[in-house]
């Protein structure tokens, strides 16, 4: 955690971190005052499974809400369940984190300065977001720029360059991301035959299907699998902050 100035002084996680509870780590930073309290976590933010929502994001989504907000008393409730973990923390913390993430990202939604991600600001352009739905909720169906083009309402040219302004990538490159996103998370989740996770993501062969799984991934389907692995298929770090209250230490 920085801005930019003069370094306060560093703490490093091998002297300040220990198991605080329900599987949880405490980290402290400072010498215990309440500068500042942090919930920190770790969760899946995809939709469907499908595309990491933050992946393509420019900056940090940064919210101010008032005291007798939602969020506040979420964040509250968080503050008190990791101060005094026992069994089903870690479960309810995920969800109140999860409440909190939602908060925070209708008000980025709606806010007329929404534009960080290429997912939001496709979102709040109808005719785009008509083809990006499809693709997260149908990515296993047979696209074409012709008939993603032809979703969004749009001709061919205009649709392609506008989608690759917004995502930075070609419709048929963002097509085959969200496919292997998914058989990546399915190969790790689930004992489906590599040719079934194949089909099922669009791909009419195994072979074609672990050819491009590879080249992605650096890991044939099978290996993959089995060994798992770190790439693209890791959770979205999410971090959350409020100014202190009451005396309590920081908290992660």
């Amino acid at each position: 955690m920085g801005e930019a100035t003069d370094v306060a002084g560093e703490a490093q996680a091998a002297d300040q971190c220990g198991l605080h509870g329900d599987g949880l780590i405490a980290f402290r930073a400072g010498d215990g005052t309440p500068d500042t309290l942090l919930v920190c976590g770790q969760i899946s933010a995809s939709y469907d499974g499908a595309l990491g929502l933050f992946e393509l994001f420019k900056a940090p989504i940064i919210g101010t809400f008032s005291t007798d907000s939602i969020l506040h008393r979420s964040f509250e409730l968080m503050l008190a369940e990791v101060a005094r973990p026992a069994l089903g923390t870690q479960a309810m913390t995920e969800v109140l984190m999860k409440q909190c993430l939602i908060i925070l990202l209708r008000q980025h939604l709606l806010a007329e300065e929404a534009g960080t991600s290429p997912v939001l600001t496709a979102l709040r352009e109808p005719r785009l977001a008509r083809a990006v739905l499809a693709i997260l909720e149908r990515p296993g169906a047979a696209y074409t720029v012709e008939s993603l083009a032809a979703l969004a309402g749009m001709s061919r040219a205009s649709f392609a360059e506008r989608f690759s302004q917004i995502f930075e990538q070609a419709p048929m490159d963002f097509v085959q991301r969200v496919r292997l996103r998914i058989a990546a998370r399915l190969l790790s989740s689930t004992d489906l035959p590599v040719k079934v996770i194949a089909g099922s993501v669009g791909y009419a062969s195994r072979s074609s299907f672990s050819r491009v799984f590879e080249a992605i991934y650096g890991a044939a389907p099978t290996d993959f699998r089995r060994f798992g692995s770190q790439d693209e298929a890791e959770p979205e770090r999410v971090g959350l902050h409020m100014d202190p209250m009451g005396s309590r230490p920081p908290v992660s």
